[in-house]
């Protein structure tokens, strides 16, 4: 709640409208993934749980920027929020998001070692979605909203700051080298298996089997960028044979 007020505190000093929606995970009642893979086999929604992730999967295609929060339990994220991504598993094989902007942060008692972030960060980038940055706040249930409006507001209107300022200057068109890399990897891993399967006819469908392709969305990273991932992945891929 605190980082949305500045966000729309931030938006209206730049004259960039926003439209905030909040999605609840605890409250969305998602059950466990059951490995049953329909969703990669016949499609997600063939799911029989489709209904429960539907109108969250909607409601992050129809928004530019997501915000994801997690409590640090045990150095990871917590159960919540690892059965949503176990319930979006579909999505690492077939990255409908990519052009997404993403900021995560994370909240432990005592400060967290960055485990948490990590998990949320190598995932979203199997998704295709540009990371804008990471921040781990030291809060918990014993924490005052008022205590933390004190601590953080500065360094919660830096970060509005920064989401707004990626969107607007198009950052997801200059993908950092390890995005490059995620996306080589999954390209060499795709064009091996020429399988009858949904996933492949994705990644064929989407043109990102073909030769001269070295992102999921037309980019302005330089060349040797390009090539060092290129390469990079190349050489990771041979590990996955």
């Amino acid at each position: 709640m605190l980082l949305n007020e500045n966000i729309e505190k931030e938006s209206q000093a730049v004259h960039f409208p926003v439209a905030i929606e909040s999605i609840d995970l605890a409250g969305a009642g998602l059950q466990y993934c059951r490995g049953c893979r329909v969703c990669f086999d016949k499609g997600e929604t063939y799911c029989p749980f489709w209904s429960e992730i539907a109108p969250i999967k909607a409601a992050m295609q129809a928004a530019d920027i997501w915000i994801l929060a997690s409590p640090v339990f045990v150095d990871d994220i917590n159960g919540v929020m690892k059965t949503f991504f176990d319930r979006m598993v579909h999505i690492n094989h077939r990255p409908e998001f990519a052009g997404k902007y993403a900021y995560l942060l994370t909240t432990s008692g005592t400060g967290s070692n960055g485990h948490a972030a990590r998990t949320m960060v190598n995932t979203l980038r199997t998704w295709g979605v540009y990371i804008v940055g990471q921040r781990d706040f030291v809060s918990g249930a014993l924490s005052s909203p008022d205590e933390l409006k004190v601590r953080y507001q500065k360094p919660l209107l830096a970060i509005a700051e920064k989401i707004i300022n990626a969107f607007k200057n198009e950052k997801a068109l200059r993908p950092s080298v390890i995005a490059l890399i995620f996306f080589r990897v999954q390209q060499i891993l795709w064009r091996r298996k020429k399988e009858n399967n949904l996933d492949y006819h994705y990644w064929e469908s989407k043109g990102w089997l073909e030769p001269g392709i070295n992102y999921y969305i037309p980019h302005k990273t330089g060349l040797l960028s390009v090539w060092t991932a290129r390469l990079a992945g190349s050489i990771i891929a041979r590990f996955f044979e």
